[in-house]
């Protein structure tokens, strides 16, 4: 069996040989020549200290491991190893998913990353680590990746299959920029000379313990040689038995048919479909196409930078300036969604005739608020942490954002539903805004706001001493944000999907007063 799938996974590749010889000649090309220039950059790790090679080996073998499970998202081929296609054979899917798997290694990628593991591990051995450790560390690593692609190939085809290339490329694309955005900012921004920061040793560790990671933490010895080789020995079979889930349910369940690719449900078919699901879904398409929600988003970056530049020009630290835009970037994230509902006056009386719970109205409603800013903030954090140079007080900026963000989210909750206010219509100019009667449009954005930050306060008090003078409040500063935010979080949901349910006849207004 393994040789006969063997057979098949070479036929595959030199097929694409004989149909496009100029481009697969270009391709391996590619490979071969970057998989020189990386070995030759692993080479160069020995002369750096040992400590900051093991962190390199660690961050880059994981950065590839996860390369190989997210370029299957942004590839438009199927899986030549999809299980799918050999489940009318008769085969049992532990055969075919032990077959397929050592079949894997038969492809460029896994080859030149055989190649750049083997040089890993020599540079390894020099590092601590025995050499049995480092090629087991190599093998282990090599075998994760193969399985990575694997699983990688099978949740994009599912989401190609329902027709929702689009929204899994959005989702990848923003859980990319949460991670790569700050990790190049500490890379650039943070000085190595005296050693390797605590933040890069603390994630040196922590990804030695995941499957991108224990691998390169076997080869590099960032972990005891024996509890290194089982941990990556252990994740190696977890990797292998969720593909042999994935191959069993390929066996016992029939492909997807012409009219599910057809379907075209977006993001109501990425989300789950409960009532908070299609809200969610619905306020997701609204606000990436209506331009009164995309001129709130593009404000928000502008208003944490306008107060930098003035304060710098009157004489104040500069590293003092760094620490402004953090919070009213997150207090602003937060409190975007306070007036949400009239925004969405067009639309309400579907939720309140078709009897949805107040809660999955409330919830559904910050969904799209909640994925801008994850990256926005990620990179607000980051940004704040380099030209403050505070990486050390990091629990504390993150502190800060979860107080405002949470806090803010949590007061929009309440009072989008207790005193919306009038807006734009649906395609007019978002600097066009209607009639008011009485003060309400003036006074409860403003209340909204100001509670936000007065949430935040005692968390934002908290990260000024542990950063600018330099008491021990880091894990205080965390705890307290997480604490209130979350807490006015909880609360405001509650509180908001029981006057939704109350005041539900009286919000009909909403559309008529906008």
């Amino acid at each position: 069996m393994v040789a006969h799938i063997l057979r098949l996974r070479l036929a595959e590749t030199g097929s694409s040989f004989r149909r496009r010889p100029l481009a697969s000649a270009l391709a391996l090309a590619a490979i071969i020549a970057a998989t020189a220039a990386l070995i030759w950059g692993v080479r160069a790790l020995t002369g750096l200290p040992g400590e900051s090679a093991r962190i390199a080996i660690v961050v880059l073998g994981s950065v590839v491991a996860a390369g190989f499970f997210l370029a299957p998202f942004a590839s438009t081929r199927s899986d030549p190893l999809d299980p799918a296609c050999f489940s009318l054979l008769p085969l049992a899917p532990a055969a075919y998913a032990s077959g397929s798997a050592l079949a894997s290694v038969a492809s460029a990628p896994v080859l030149a990353l055989a190649a750049l593991d083997t040089a890993a591990a020599f540079v390894g051995a020099h590092l601590g680590p025995p050499a049995g450790i480092a090629a087991a560390g190599a093998a282990a690593h090599v075998f994760a990746c193969a399985m990575l692609a694997r699983l990688g190939f099978a949740a994009s085809d599912r989401i190609r299959a329902g027709g929702r290339t689009r929204e899994g490329v959005t989702l990848a694309g923003i859980a990319i920029l949460a991670i790569a955005v700050p990790a190049i900012v500490f890379a650039v921004g943070t000085s190595w000379r005296e050693g390797a920061p605590a933040l890069a040793t603390w994630l040196e560790r922590s990804l030695a313990l995941t499957p991108f990671g224990a691998g390169p933490a076997a080869i590099a010895g960032s972990l005891p040689s024996s509890l290194a080789l089982v941990a990556a020995a252990v994740w190696a079979l977890l990797l292998f038995g969720a593909w042999w889930g994935v191959c069993a349910h390929a066996f016992r369940t029939l492909p997807l048919v012409d009219t599910h690719r057809e379907a075209r449900l977006g993001w109501l078919g990425v989300l789950p479909r409960t009532a908070t699901g299609a809200i969610a879904a619905r306020s997701i398409i609204y606000w990436a196409s209506d331009a009164r929600y995309l001129s709130n988003l593009i404000v928000i970056p502008f208003a944490g930078l306008a107060p930098v530049l003035p304060l710098i020009v009157a004489g104040v630290d500069p590293a003092t300036v760094a620490l402004i835009p953090l919070p009213i970037i997150a207090a602003f994230l937060g409190w975007i969604a306070h007036n949400d509902l009239a925004y969405d006056s067009e639309a309400v009386w579907v939720h309140l005739v078709s009897s949805v719970r107040g809660l999955a109205d409330r919830a559904g409603r910050l969904v799209p608020a909640a994925i801008v800013s994850v990256p926005m903030l990620a990179a607000t954090i980051a940004l704040t942490a380099s030209f403050a140079d505070a990486w050390d007080h990091l629990p504390a900026l993150i502190g800060v954002a979860l107080a405002l963000t949470l806090g803010g989210f949590g007061l929009s909750s309440v009072f989008s539903v207790v005193s919306p206010y009038a807006v734009a219509r649906p395609g007019d100019s978002p600097f066009r805004q209607p009639q008011r009667s009485g003060g309400l449009g003036v006074i409860a954005p403003g209340f909204v706001l100001i509670a936000t930050l007065a949430i935040g306060a005692p968390t934002m008090l908290a990260a000024y001493d542990a950063i600018a003078r330099g008491a021990e409040r880091d894990d205080e500063a965390l705890l307290i944000g997480a604490g209130t935010g979350v807490g006015v979080f909880v609360v405001g949901l509650a509180i908001g999907a029981l006057v939704f349910e109350k005041r539900g006849h009286r919000l009909i207004d909403v559309g008529r007063a906008a």
